[in-house]
C-alpha cells in the first residue's frame, strides 16, 4: 500500500465567501439633479461585518480534502436548497457563510432536516461573537454534524461567553482576525484558535 507524501497531509483550503452589502434602512432618497451630483463627492462604499472579514480567503486545514465540488452559500439553505444540492456533481462540501448568527433554533431547523450525499461536509462560518445566549444555545439543538467556524475580531467583552462557547458541540475552531495576534482573552477557549492578519 502506497503512502501519501508527508507534504500533502495538510491542505490549505481557501474559502472566499464575501459578506453581502447591508443596505441602509428606510426609504431610498431621490437621486440628486445632474448638476448637484457633479458637486457631491461619492459616498463611501457600504461595509459588511468587521470590514467584511469573510471576504478574505480563510485558510483551513483538512487532512482528507479530496477532489470534488464546493458550494458556497451566503444564507441558511432551505429544504429545497438541499434537494437541489443532491443534483450537484461530485459534491464534497457545502460552505454556509452567514452575515450574522441565527437568532434561534427556528432559524436552524432546515439544517436539522438536511440530507446530504454520503461523504459531504457541511461547514458553517459565523462572524463575531453571538449577540444572545439563545443564538449560541440553538446550535446544541441541531443533531446533524455541521462544522462551525467562528471568525471574530478579538476576545469577547464578556469572557464568560467563551465558557458557554466551549459547550457548543458543533464548534470546530475560532479564527481571530487581529492586527496584533495575542492569546490574551482566549485562555479559556477549549477549541483550536487561529489568527489572521489582513494588510491592505
Amino acid at each position: 500500500m502506497s503512502l501519501r507524501p508527508a507534504s500533502l497531509v495538510l491542505l490549505a483550503v481557501p474559502i472566499l465567501a464575501c459578506a453581502p452589502i447591508v443596505p441602509a434602512t428606510g426609504p431610498a432618497a431621490p437621486a440628486p439633479p445632474a448638476s448637484a451630483a457633479a458637486r457631491t463627492p461619492p459616498a463611501p462604499a457600504a461595509r459588511g461585518y468587521a470590514d467584511d472579514a469573510l471576504c478574505a480567503p480563510l485558510l483551513l486545514d483538512d487532512s482528507d480534502l479530496g477532489f470534488g465540488t464546493h458550494v458556497v452559500m451566503r444564507r441558511l439553505p432551505t429544504a429545497a436548497d438541499f434537494d437541489d444540492l443532491s443534483f450537484v456533481t461530485g459534491l464534497r462540501q457545502v460552505i454556509v457563510a452567514l452575515p450574522e448568527w441565527p437568532a434561534s433554533y427556528a432559524d436552524l431547523r432546515p439544517l436539522q432536516q438536511a440530507i446530504l450525499p454520503a461523504g459531504t461536509q457541511l461547514i458553517v462560518l459565523l462572524p463575531g461573537w453571538p449577540r444572545t445566549r439563545e443564538a449560541l444555545g440553538a446550535w446544541n439543538l441541531v443533531t446533524g454534524a455541521p462544522r462551525v467556524i467562528v471568525v471574530v475580531d478579538g476576545p469577547p467583552a464578556d469572557r464568560a461567553i467563551i465558557t458557554e462557547l466551549n459547550r457548543m458541540r458543533a464548534l470546530e475552531r475560532v479564527v481571530a482576525q487581529m492586527e496584533h495576534p495575542s492569546r490574551s482573552g482566549f485562555e479559556r477557549l477549549q477549541r483550536p484558535l487561529s489568527f489572521r492578519v489582513l494588510r491592505n
